[in-house]
């Protein structure tokens, strides 16, 4: 796995680090690249990631409210596919179709966290495309 300096990433605050680090590997693909310790050798940060630049941190924490203003939005290469292994528990919106040339389902995670699994409809070649053509307007 290559290492490097990450330009964003989000942090979440987690009651059980290790059931939240097997629902992210389990349901959405995310790998552990590197877990912190205190001195009784407990697992306080776990640094996850998808692929390049998907990457969160979970930190272990019993004081916390989550609410539901931000969103964690991951780019994903089979939708449907995910979507048929996610149990209805952690549905909040079902796949749908949206406007912007993606496709889209909203979940929850154990602790409450909101995840928006993005498929975008359109390759690299006509997605830059797209946006030349838009960014003129504006």
């Amino acid at each position: 796995m290559k290492f490097y300096q990450m330009p964003l990433f989000n942090k979440l605050l987690v009651r059980d680090i290790e059931k939240a680090e097997k629902w992210y590997k389990h349901t959405l693909g995310f790998r552990s690249v590197f877990k912190f310790r205190n001195e009784d050798n407990e697992v306080i940060m776990n640094h996850l990631r998808k692929e390049k630049y998907q990457d969160i941190m979970l930190i272990l924490s019993n004081d916390f409210t989550i609410g539901n203003g931000c969103f964690i939005n991951v780019l994903v290469d089979d939708i449907e596919t995910i979507a048929n292994s996610i149990s209805e528990k952690y549905v909040i919106t079902p796949l749908e179709q949206m406007p912007w040339n993606a496709v889209e389902m909203t979940i929850v995670d154990p602790e409450g966290y909101q995840i928006t699994l993005t498929e975008s409809n359109i390759n690299e070649e006509d997605f830059e495309k797209l946006m030349n053509n838009v960014s003129k307007n504006y």
